[in-house]
């Protein structure tokens, strides 16, 4: 079976496993156990999905190892989350630290090994490079640990943030660059769009860790980013591919961007006032559900039905 035909395959038992997983209890309380579900949705289903559409001419070896390698990976990690944190539920998901920076290094030399690289592709090569910060803080909320004094729902929730919106993000939209290869102008605002997204993330970081204003700014580049893209994806994208249902997977996946990250501004803003907008439970219901389920996967899935649809033609 080729590699990304396995990639694939993958998403779908992933996704199977994924529906089991929802019946198996991980937490203490129904805040951290839907954010852990939300997670788990990002490495059964997400990240697989993503590198099936990375590119099917792919030879890179550390590529090919990371997809194949994906389903064990996701699998030794869920067990993480049936251990009490600690060293044990550590070393754990440090497997899928691992795989993420397998995933990573093969993002890296995309771009350090091609002679002639597209503005999309580095796009889609930023978001492989970002997989592992999500991966480190996994590590880190399994452990136990609280860097910088950060309590246990935000260093999940930023394990979470750079498995969607770090990774998944900028690959849907290399994939939307990559579609208007023959339309120039409107490709440049696009890839202007991945410049935002790209930027805003280690805005929001550095800003979650030093200053509040600095967060608010990284949120509001990433909101006009995927303003941006979805905009793009409505106007230039929607109406030229064939199949209804992809037509609606992507009109889902735009809306549902611009929804959760006006959420995520509300949210940086009212800790800027100290002004109570949306706390951290509601944030994870509307903020998590929109950005992982109608954004990421939505989006993903539409890419896989438009591809497959141009390899049978």
């Amino acid at each position: 079976m080729p590699t990304f035909q396995f990639a694939r395959v993958s998403a779908a038992a992933g996704a199977f496993f994924w529906l089991i997983a929802l019946w198996i209890k991980t937490a203490d309380s129904s805040e951290t156990e839907l954010i852990q579900k939300i997670f788990l949705l990002g490495i059964f289903v997400i990240v697989p999905l993503a590198l099936s559409l990375v590119s099917a001419k792919e030879s890179l070896v550390s590529l090919r190892l990371a997809v194949w390698a994906q389903p064990l990976a996701a699998a030794i990690c869920f067990i993480s989350f049936l251990f009490p944190q600690g060293f044990a539920a550590g070393i754990l998901a440090s497997v899928w630290l691992a795989l993420t920076a397998l995933v990573a290094l093969a993002g890296a030399l995309r771009v350090v090994l091609s002679n002639q690289i597209t503005g999309a592709d580095l796009t889609i090569s930023a978001g492989m490079v970002y997989l592992p910060i999500g991966g480190a803080w996994l590590v880190a909320s399994r452990v136990g640990l609280q860097p910088l004094g950060f309590g246990d729902t935000i260093v999940l929730l930023t394990a979470v943030h750079f498995h969607f919106a770090g990774f998944a993000a900028p690959i849907l939209t290399g994939l939307t660059a990559r579609w208007l290869n023959d339309r120039k102008s409107n490709q440049r605002l696009v890839l202007v769009a991945g410049i935002a997204i790209i930027l805003g993330m280690p805005l929001v970081a550095t800003g979650i860790t030093l200053s509040p204003k600095l967060a608010l700014a990284g949120s509001l580049l990433i909101t006009i980013g995927l303003f941006l893209l979805g905009l793009a994806v409505l106007l230039w994208i929607v109406p030229r591919i064939n199949g209804w249902f992809s037509r609606v997977l992507l009109v889902v996946s735009s809306l549902s961007a611009i929804a959760a990250m006006l959420l995520a501004c509300a949210y940086a803003y009212s800790i800027v006032t100290h002004t109570l907008i949306i706390d951290i439970p509601r944030m994870a219901v509307t903020h998590g559900l929109l950005n992982s389920f109608g954004f990421s996967l939505c989006g993903l899935l539409a890419w896989s039905f438009v591809a497959s649809d141009l390899a049978t033609r």
